[in-house]
């Protein structure tokens, strides 16, 4: 560069970059993908339980399980509407 002048060249933002926001995308849909498996793991183990240590209580954290796998469900079909 002579006297003073400002180089042409433009500074590369990879987070911009479209291969990095599919990267994410897929990665936070798999995410979501695990975890609800997580979630219908607790529901079977939960319903293990219930049959083996039969409570007042049991119903209700059935209920609860399935309601967090619902959710956790839920949050890959929103996600997939966001993404």
């Amino acid at each position: 560069m002579e006297g003073g002048e400002m180089s042409n060249t433009i500074p590369i933002n990879y987070l911009d970059s479209e291969v990095v926001t599919i990267f994410l995308k897929v990665a936070i849909l798999l995410i979501l993908i695990f975890y609800a498996i997580f979630a219908l793991i607790v529901v079977r183990q939960v319903d293990l339980m219930a049959r083996t240590l039969i409570t007042e209580v049991s119903p209700i954290l059935k209920a609860f399980s399935i309601v967090h796998a619902g959710v956790a469900v839920g949050l890959i079909v929103l996600a997939w509407g966001i993404l």
